[in-house]
């Protein structure tokens, strides 16, 4: 399977955090929970209807306008664990092509009923 990355960005907040917000303190639970790294990818099936580059806008700028309500997750935590500084950093977005149809890699991969 051939995976092509076609772009790379940073997605940051449509509107800049206030500065009463910058410094998000982590909870004591937050603080001793292990550090982990989430990916989330999302599979979308392209439709001849639908315009991809228009779809990819929308994902872009939905992602930028929500990042106003979840700030502290485009921020970054500090060196000393204690808080999320919540400067605008932006969270990391890829845009792939992968030469293979949904259906054929759905079909070969975990299903629900096998975990």
């Amino acid at each position: 399977m051939e995976i092509k990355i076609q772009s790379t960005q940073f997605i940051k907040p449509s509107k800049p955090t206030p500065e009463n917000l910058r410094d998000f303190k982590l909870s004591a639970l937050d603080q001793l929970a292990p550090s982990s790294y989430i990916n989330m990818i999302f599979y979308y099936k392209t439709s001849h209807e639908v315009d991809i580059s228009d779809r990819y806008g929308q994902l872009v700028k939905s992602l930028s306008e929500v990042l106003n309500l979840y700030y502290p997750l485009a921020g970054r935590i500090t060196q000393d664990g204690l808080e999320v500084d919540c400067s605008d950093q932006g969270v990391k977005y890829l845009e792939t092509q992968v030469r293979i149809t949904l259906d054929d890699f759905l079909s070969h991969g975990p299903r629900i009923d096998q975990w």
